[in-house]
């Protein structure tokens, strides 16, 4: 169980400060964006001194690179859930990495505007780094697979190492439509369309064609290679 926060405004103990500023900042985003972040909301959210984080995350940036990093790992998980499910359903595993980059974005837009956005992040953690390379390599893995008419990436595919091969543009076409779509959505370009009532059915009809028209652009280049169907 962690620790309880101290009397002292900084007393909270090692491995929960952490955390509680986390939570401060995810609530800070959800409430006022990105552009009204400050690391000293956060800290008075979490009931300590202004200087009281920098021995976790050194500065702002510090932290927006741990929320950035949770953006990232909840991409990455969504992505693989949703293969997974399309693989036993029988269904498009890039359309359906596709649609839960978008699910997850709208799910917690502060995250993804900080994975995304222009403010500073520590683009040296390793952490993040990691966290970064995952989600763009399952993106890579399952666009080369779908190209290659494969049922799933094989094991090790997924690599975010893909500046030089040619089929980096479709990569690239697929994360534009995608990270596209998701950011109008997310900015609210597309509200004066409908009511907010109407809002996840317009998610709904609209993802469901647009990941059908991406995927269409892209048709496999050869047979759907799945050994249960072979033979």
């Amino acid at each position: 169980m962690a620790e309880k926060r101290g009397a002292g405004r900084d007393g909270y103990h090692h491995g929960d400060l952490r955390q509680a500023m986390i939570d401060a900042a995810e609530a800070v985003l959800a409430e006022r964006g990105v552009g009204g972040f400050t690391l000293r909301e956060c800290a008075r959210r979490a009931g300590v001194s202004a200087a009281a984080p920098a021995h976790h995350f050194g500065n702002l940036a510090g932290l927006l690179t741990a929320v950035a990093t949770l953006g990232f790992d909840d991409l990455s998980d969504a992505m693989d859930a949703a293969a997974a499910r399309a693989s036993a359903a029988g269904g498009c595993r890039l359309a359906a990495i596709c649609r839960a980059y978008l699910e997850t974005a709208l799910a917690r837009p502060g995250r993804f505007r900080v994975v995304f956005g222009r403010r500073e992040l520590d683009k040296e953690d390793p952490e993040m780094q990691r966290a970064g390379g995952r989600a763009f390599g399952i993106l890579v893995a399952e666009t080369r697979a779908h190209r290659a008419g494969l049922a799933a990436p094989p094991p090790g595919v997924v690599s975010s190492e893909t500046a030089r091969s040619p089929d980096f543009a479709e990569i690239l076409f697929v994360w534009s439509v995608t990270h596209g779509f998701t950011t109008l959505f997310i900015d609210g370009q597309f509200d004066f369309l409908v009511d907010d009532s109407e809002r996840a059915s317009m998610v709904s009809l609209f993802a469901d064609r647009l990941m059908t028209l991406l995927v269409a652009a892209l048709p496999p280049t050869t047979r759907l290679a799945n050994p249960e169907h072979d033979g």
